[in-house]
C-alpha cells in the first residue's frame, strides 16, 4: 500500500475531451501558496459571501459608479445616490432599460444609456442636448474632457470642463483600419478606440480639433466582443475579445494584448448562443487583482486572479467560478468600491451587498462550494502507469473545528464523491464531518472507496462556515 499525495486544488478547466480535465472550481478561491514549507502550493479558500447594504424597489440593476466618495446607481429608470449605512436619494430618470455606463467629470457625473447622454450637476438631471452630439453609446473622461462614441466609428470630445457642449469640429475617427467602434475607454492618460476588429489608442495632444493624435504604430489587431465587458485594474485593461477569449491589454505606449482565457474556457464561450451582454468589473482584495465577466444569457459567472510575482514566484492566473445557488451566474450584476466596502448589485431587485470574506453566506442563502479534481490515475505511482488502482482510504487536510455556536453549521459536513467514467457520472455523496467549534484534531477521511483506471474527487459544501482545504491524501494498492 502506497500513501500518495492528491493535488486537490486548482481553477475550472474542462476540456472537450472530459477524461482529459473535467475539472471545476466553484465559489471556492484556488489561492496559491509561495512558502515552500506549506503543505500544498494551492489551497481551497471560501470566497467572499454577500451582506444586506441597501435596497430600494423599483426595477432592475443598470449600473453603479463611485465617484468622489458617493455612490451613484441606476435601478429601474430612476438614479439615485446612495449614502454609507445604504440609504437611497432619489435623482430624476433615466429612461429605458439599457445597462449605463459613467464617467466622472469635477465634480458632476456622466450617464450614457442606449444613445442618450445625462448629466448630474449635484443639484439637477439634464439631457445632454448638444446638436453635435451622436447618439453615444458609451462614455470615457481624459484631461477635464469628456470623450463621447459617436457614429460611424467617430468619437467627439466635450469642451474643457463642460460636458454638456460638444464642439462639431472636434470629431474624428479611428484611422488604422476602417472598423466599427464598439466602446472609448481611457486608461493611464490614453484613450482607446475599441472596434469591432482592432483596437488603436490614442493621446491627448491639447492641440487641433479635437486635441487628440493616433499613437503611430499602436494598433492592435483584436477586436472588442461585448460593450460591458470592458474593465481596468491598476495596470491592465481586460476585455471579451472578437474571437471569444478573454485578454488583457497592458495601458502604455507600445500596448501589448495577452490572451489570459484558457483554450477550453474560450471554447465554452464560443459556443454561449449571446455574448455581446457580457458584463465584467475589476476588484482588489488583500492585494490581490480579479477580473470577474458574467454571461446574463448564458447563465455563467467567470472570475479570474491576476498573476504577481511573491519572491520570484508567479502567482495567480487561474480562472475559476462563481454562481449563486445550485447553478447559474453570480447574482452580483455592477461592482463599485465605496465607503471602504466591496459593493455588487443583485441583477434581479434593487438590493446592494457587501463582500465580506467573513460571511458565509449570499444574504443568509446558502453557498455551495464544488471542486472537481484533476485526473487521479496510475501515472501517480511509479511503474503504475495503465494499472487499475484501489483507493482503501482518502483523507482532506483542511482546518477542522470551524463550527458555529448553533444552526446550521453547528457540525459542519463536507460531501466527497467521485467520477470514473471522465466526469459523465457521479457516484453517491458520501458525508464527513470537519469537526464541531474547536475541534481542531479532528480528521476528515473516507474507506473502501473502490477501484478504477481514473477517478475524478468532487468536494461538495453548502455549510455557512469557513472552508480552508490545504491538501489531500490517499491510500492506495496497485492492480494490474
Amino acid at each position: 500500500m502506497v500513501t500518495t499525495p492528491i493535488i486537490l486544488a486548482g481553477e475550472s478547466y474542462k476540456h472537450k475531451s472530459l477524461p482529459l480535465s473535467a475539472q471545476q472550481t466553484i465559489n471556492f478561491y484556488p489561492q496559491m501558496q509561495p512558502n515552500a514549507a506549506e503543505k500544498s502550493n494551492y489551497i481551497l479558500e471560501s470566497w467572499h459571501g454577500k451582506t444586506l447594504f441597501g435596497t430600494v424597489s423599483g426595477g432592475l440593476d443598470r449600473g453603479m459608479f463611485e465617484h468622489l466618495g458617493i455612490l451613484y446607481k441606476v435601478t429601474g429608470t430612476t438614479l439615485y445616490s446612495v449614502a454609507s449605512d445604504g440609504t437611497h436619494t432619489s435623482l430624476g430618470t433615466i429612461s429605458g432599460s439599457a445597462r449605463c455606463i459613467f464617467a466622472g467629470i469635477q465634480t458632476n457625473v456622466i450617464i450614457c444609456s442606449a444613445g442618450t447622454a445625462y448629466q448630474w450637476d449635484g443639484a439637477t438631471l439634464t439631457t445632454i442636448s448638444d446638436v453635435d452630439l451622436e447618439s453615444p453609446n458609451s462614455v470615457a473622461h481624459i484631461n477635464n474632457q469628456i470623450i463621447y462614441q459617436g457614429t460611424g466609428g467617430r468619437f467627439g470630445v466635450s469642451d474643457v470642463g463642460d460636458a454638456t457642449s460638444i464642439n462639431g469640429l472636434n470629431y474624428a475617427t479611428a484611422e488604422s483600419e476602417p472598423d466599427n467602434l464598439v466602446r472609448v475607454y481611457t486608461f493611464n492618460q490614453t484613450l482607446y478606440l475599441l472596434g469591432e476588429k482592432t483596437v488603436e489608442p490614442w493621446v491627448n495632444t491639447g492641440e487641433g480639433n479635437p486635441p487628440f493624435d493616433r499613437i503611430e504604430g499602436g494598433l492592435l489587431n483584436v477586436g472588442c466582443g461585448a460593450l460591458h465587458s470592458v474593465a481596468n485594474d491598476d495596470n491592465y485593461i481586460y476585455f471579451l475579445d472578437d474571437s471569444h477569449s478573454i485578454v488583457s491589454l497592458r495601458g502604455s505606449a507600445t500596448a501589448l494584448v495577452e490572451t489570459i482565457s484558457t483554450p477550453a474556457m474560450s471554447a465554452e464561450i464560443k459556443n454561449y448562443s449571446t455574448v455581446s451582454d457580457a458584463i465584467g468589473w475589476c476588484l482588489k482584495i488583500d492585494g490581490q487583482s480579479f477580473y470577474v465577466i458574467t454571461f446574463p444569457t448564458a447563465n455563467k459567472t467567470w472570475i479570474s486572479v491576476r498573476p504577481r510575482t511573491v519572491k520570484g514566484v508567479t502567482i495567480g492566473g487561474d480562472w475559476f467560478e462563481l454562481s449563486s445557488g445550485v447553478s447559474g451566474r453570480d447574482i452580483s450584476n455592477s461592482y463599485a468600491y465605496c465607503f471602504r466596502k466591496h459593493l455588487v448589485a443583485d441583477y434581479s431587485n434593487g438590493n446592494i451587498y457587501e463582500l465580506s470574506d467573513s460571511v458565509y453566506t449570499e444574504n443568509g442563502d446558502p453557498i455551495i462550494r464544488i471542486r472537481d479534481t484533476a485526473p487521479i490515475h496510475g501515472g501517480l505511482i511509479k511503474g503504475a502507469i495503465g494499472k487499475s488502482i484501489e483507493m482503501n482510504r482518502f483523507e482532506l487536510i483542511l482546518e477542522t473545528g470551524v463550527g458555529v455556536l448553533s444552526g446550521q453549521g453547528f457540525n459542519p459536513e463536507i460531501m466527497l464523491s467521485f467520477s470514473d467514467d471522465g466526469g459523465k457520472t457521479f457516484c453517491a455523496e458520501m458525508f464527513g464531518t470537519i469537526g464541531r467549534l474547536g475541534e481542531f484534531q479532528y480528521k476528515v477521511e473516507w474507506f473502501a472507496l473502490g477501484s478504477f483506471y481514473s477517478r475524478i474527487i468532487r468536494i461538495r459544501t453548502s455549510d455557512p462556515v469557513y472552508y480552508s482545504i490545504h491538501s489531500a491524501s490517499a491510500d492506495i494498492d496497485v492492480g494490474i
